[in-house]
């Protein structure tokens, strides 16, 4: 098992931007063999949910860190949110910076979010403000910020 204390979280969007995934803890902890977290319905947490790749039923108030996140359908997150790939299903109420997300039917995302690439299903509901992330020569370069309020009808950036 990984020590979490002494995984240093990013502050900055830069800093997740720029964030060695291959050499996250949790991923070099298995050595490239699958695992995850699971949080299920009955569980919730307050505090720091560190994990390569996690799937919330249950609640979590405070940080979700990890490389893949799911926010099942009964999942409801408040809070903030670090991550490669987030799925949205369930509740979410957080500041976030990931790579891809997707809110898919049913999902509500409430969010101060920066993100490379979003999609939203039909029946996917999303507001806050979100800010599209640019790469260039390698670092992330903020894109224009969007006010978002709307029930998704289509499929969307």
């Amino acid at each position: 098992m990984y020590d979490c204390s002494l995984i240093v979280v990013p502050q900055h969007e830069d800093e997740v931007a720029e964030y060695d995934w291959e050499n996250f803890p949790p991923n070099k902890h298995h050595k490239g063999k699958t695992s995850f977290s699971i949080i299920d319905e009955s569980a919730g947490i307050e505090g720091k949910l560190i994990a390569r790749t996690a799937f919330i039923h249950g609640q979590v108030q405070g940080l979700v860190f990890a490389e893949h996140v799911t926010i099942e359908a009964t999942g409801r997150v408040d809070g903030i949110i670090f991550c490669r790939t987030l799925n949205v299903l369930g509740s979410v109420r957080a500041n976030i910076v990931c790579d891809n997300v997707i809110v898919r039917s049913g999902g509500r995302l409430s969010a101060n979010l920066k993100y490379r690439s979003m999609k939203v299903e039909p029946g996917g509901l999303v507001g806050g403000q979100f800010e599209r992330r640019v790469v260039i020569d390698g670092r992330a370069q903020p894109g224009p910020a969007t006010q978002v309020a709307m029930a998704a009808r289509r499929n969307g950036q």
